[in-house]
């Protein structure tokens, strides 16, 4: 893409085995981008990240205006940029906020607890979620479920209905 973005992917544990290991090198990213508002404040947070974070790959841990910002300036627009979402909601309020988002992949939804719609094994979603992404699927937006690189890709637009 020309902002350098590769990957848009919502992941509750951000950089962790799965992403550092298997997504983020399939993708020959040249950085991780975390978008997250608590982590990008939180010290202890951000250490850990980037403690899981491949080497030889950058990172940057972002708040959604920031991220926002600097892909709209075209600050990524020389690299390979993977970027990671905790939560849909951020992915949303990136998405509002007018970054393209040709695809965004649903690896792994499962800290919502209660009443959740199950799109996947790995992907449980709020009402106030499958509301979102109704709206981005209605957008363009691709919405996809695959836990590993390796697996097969599950197309989601289908099942928000």
């Amino acid at each position: 893409m020309a902002n350098g973005i590769l990957h848009f992917r919502v992941d509750d544990r951000m950089i962790h085995g799965i992403v550092a290991t298997d997504w983020v090198p399939a993708y020959n990213a040249t950085r991780a981008m975390v978008i997250d508002g608590p982590a990008s404040t939180n010290d202890i947070v951000r250490s850990g990240l980037k403690m899981a974070c491949p080497a030889g790959v950058a990172l940057s841990v972002l708040a959604p205006e920031k991220a926002v910002e600097n892909i709209k300036a075209g600050k990524y627009s020389a690299q390979r940029v993977f970027v990671v979402f905790r939560y849909i909601k951020t992915a949303y309020e990136v998405f509002k906020a007018g970054v393209e988002i040709p695809q965004l992949n649903l690896g792994n939804v499962t800290q919502n607890k209660g009443e959740t719609t199950t799109l996947d094994k790995t992907v449980r979603v709020s009402d106030e979620e499958l509301a979102m992404l109704r709206e981005m699927a209605a957008a363009g937006v691709k919405i996809t479920a695959r836990f590993r690189f390796s697996d097969n890709e599950t197309e989601l637009n289908g099942k928000l209905n």
